[in-house]
């Protein structure tokens, strides 16, 4: 009798290091069991810049994940990203033998190794292949090409890829724990299963996670992967600017307090009213014109929109039935949703602010990525993925010149 399985994903962020478990059923539902979250320290734009700090922070997360679920966890699917990690399409293309005119499986597989292979600088290696449709003799695409007459069989296939030396800092952190990574996942890539639903990637979806230190994206165009990478911006980046640029000094805390709260990514940047924050005891108490904060969040948030619009091909934006989804932290941003309405020209769905009450992980835009990991875990369980393969390849690659 099929018995439940034990999943856990991990988030190593800017702001928070965050573990959730997951018990999948036999009838592929899932529950959360319980979570850890710790704030996160030795992280800096997504990526570990002091392996000890970042280190005891995942122990902490674990430990908390652990009593709450009362399992004990020993393998984690982890998300990783990085302005060093992005993605390039590439085409394989395979022509029948004259004798032969039925497209089978066996075509396919050689269309698939072709399109899989792309040449990437020598210290990147390739994270995530993900194929997408076939095209018979230029036709249109079709997931299930086998069985149609053609000569010439084309696959597109999207090529997730990094810097093997900056991946590798994630993996020691987690093993040194230790715990094993059962796989390393590029982050928007799980956030997709948690917040697109099949209809949305069909018709045309642009995702952008804006965290504490990244903006992710990724962009499926009829459920092919069209674009993904990252941009190196976020809510931190945001506060830190605040306190570069305001006439009097801010602290972390008054900073991210002006931000969430006083603060409007679309609002009137000429606003000479007082946004206020008032320390306990008065002693650190900040005054800033409303259009001045305004701005700081406008330029900034603009910025990394419009870095990502770069990124994806313009004919892919200006199709029709193109939405744009946000999630995470700094996406519930005050007028966000029309400060990137005015930049793509597309419909925008923007998450609703939350309070504490209202939920914790499967309705918080801040766990999309954590909870989507348990969802990419369920996708490929059934596979049989080379889980540690390729990881345990690029340890020996690194044990080989170290």
């Amino acid at each position: 009798m099929p018995k439940t399985k034990i999943l856990a994903s991990l988030e190593i962020g800017t702001s928070k290091t965050c573990m959730v478990v997951g018990e999948i059923h036999p009838d592929a539902t899932a529950t959360i069991i319980g979570g850890g979250e710790v704030p996160s320290a030795g992280i800096r734009k997504g990526e570990i810049v002091d392996q000890n700090m970042a280190r005891q922070c995942v122990c902490d997360a674990w430990q908390l994940a652990q009593d709450h679920a009362k399992v004990d966890i020993l393998n984690v699917f982890l998300s990783v990203t990085g302005d060093h990690i992005s993605g390039i399409n590439n085409v394989g293309s395979y022509r029948l033998p004259d004798t032969e005119d039925i497209i089978d499986e066996e075509h396919m597989s050689y269309a698939r190794e072709k399109a899989e292979h792309a040449e990437l600088p020598s210290d990147h290696f390739t994270m995530h292949t993900e194929t997408g449709g076939y095209s018979v003799d230029g036709d249109e695409p079709t997931r299930h090409p086998a069985g149609l007459t053609g000569h010439t069989l084309d696959v597109n296939s999207h090529i997730i890829h990094g810097i093997s030396s900056r991946v590798k800092n994630s993996l020691v952190c987690v093993r040194g724990v230790p715990l094993e990574v059962e796989e390393l996942v590029f982050a928007p890539l799980a956030t997709a299963q948690m917040v697109l639903s099949r209809a949305q990637k069909e018709s045309g979806a642009l995702l952008i996670d804006i965290g504490g230190g990244t903006s992710d994206f990724i962009c499926y165009k009829g459920t092919d992967i069209i674009a993904s990478g990252c941009i190196p911006i976020g809510g931190v980046t945001i506060n830190q600017d605040i306190m570069r640029l305001a006439e009097q000094p801010v602290s972390r805390e008054a900073a991210e307090y002006l931000k969430c709260t006083e603060g409007d990514a679309f609002g009137d940047v000429k606003d000479r009213s007082l946004a206020q924050y008032r320390s306990q005891l008065g002693m650190h108490d900040v005054s800033i014109e409303r259009g001045l904060l305004n701005r700081i969040i406008r330029d900034r948030l603009a910025d990394a929109l419009l870095r990502v619009r770069d990124r994806i091909p313009k004919e892919v934006l200006s199709q029709n039935g193109m939405a744009l989804y946000l999630c995470g932290g700094t996406s519930m941003m005050r007028g966000l949703d029309s400060l990137a309405r005015y930049i793509f020209g597309m419909p925008v769905n923007q998450p609703a602010q939350m309070t504490p009450e209202e939920g914790r992980y499967l309705n918080d835009p801040r766990y999309c990525t954590t909870i989507g990991l348990l969802r990419f875990a369920q996708r490929y369980d059934d596979d049989a993925m080379p889980g540690g393969g390729w990881l345990d390849s690029l340890f020996r690659r690194f044990r080989s010149h170290h």
